[in-house]
């Protein structure tokens, strides 16, 4: 019996190839792969500057620290990729890194004086940017190794005007004999063993390290306590600070040397 097409009711038996002429091959089957996330386009992105949210966390930014937040986004969205300074994906969200960074603003105040903020592994600049523009009698220094981060750092110092902020260009490591910070801070730097020694390790007598941690703060705890101990440093302070609007939430770690 003769099979139906369920579409048009016609018979689906093929016809025989006419004499003479082979029959013509069929194209081998393709295998399916999921298709892949699209980047978001970062021409099509736009940076718009939360001042409420900052205010609430900060307290509220002039006009001028309003401008050159707009200003650091604006070139963190021209630059990020080429530089390798922010994914894409992140770049859709950079509000929220710069809520972040003003975040620690909600737990202390920085020093000023002869003082130094160091941000380690600094990045894109986050949150050592928005710490500068946000607290301009602090001074900040951004470190990082990578060149390309540094060369995007000075642009950034550049156009923003910061005369409170010094680029350093060096691995964490290699500036422990070198210099000494009263506050360090770290946002997103790497795993907890293999950073955290290193960057007790640059925190001035009496000072302070903060890092900047998530959910899994709490699987890491035990680890870094110790291992804080083992070098002389303690664990002093943990303080959230919900991200409002954003379901977030940073654990502010700080470790006493």
């Amino acid at each position: 019996m003769k099979k139906l097409s369920p579409k048009t009711g016609s018979s689906t038996r093929r016809k025989a190839p006419a004499k003479g002429k082979p029959a013509a091959k069929r194209a081998p089957a393709t295998k399916r792969t999921p298709a892949r996330k699209a980047a978001v386009p970062v021409e099509g992105l736009k940076f718009s500057v939360p001042k409420g949210r900052i205010a609430h966390l900060a307290g509220a930014p002039t006009e001028e620290m309003v401008e050159k937040l707009k200003r650091f986004g604006d070139l963190l969205l021209e630059h990020a990729t080429k530089m390798s300074l922010v994914s894409r994906h992140e770049l859709s969200r950079l509000h929220i890194h710069v809520l972040d960074s003003a975040a620690l603003l909600a737990t202390r105040e920085l020093p000023t004086g002869d003082g130094w903020t160091a941000d380690l592994g600094t990045g894109g600049g986050l949150p050592g940017v928005v710490l500068a523009i946000l607290r301009p009698e602090a001074r900040i220094a951004l470190v990082d190794s990578r060149r390309s981060r540094i060369v995007f750092l000075k642009i950034v110092k550049r156009e923003l005007g910061l005369d409170n902020v010094e680029i350093v260009h060096e691995r964490i490591e290699d500036l422990a004999g070198a210099r000494k910070f009263e506050l360090c801070v770290a946002r997103a730097l790497g795993r907890i063993e293999k950073v955290l020694v290193p960057s007790l390790d640059v925190v001035a007598p009496g000072g302070s390290l903060v890092l900047f941690k998530g959910p899994k703060w709490k699987t890491e705890r035990d680890q870094a306590l110790q291992m804080a101990l083992g070098v002389g440093a303690e664990l002093v302070e943990e303080k959230d600070v919900d991200i409002r609007g954003e379901d977030r939430v940073t654990t502010f770690v700080e470790f006493k040397v």
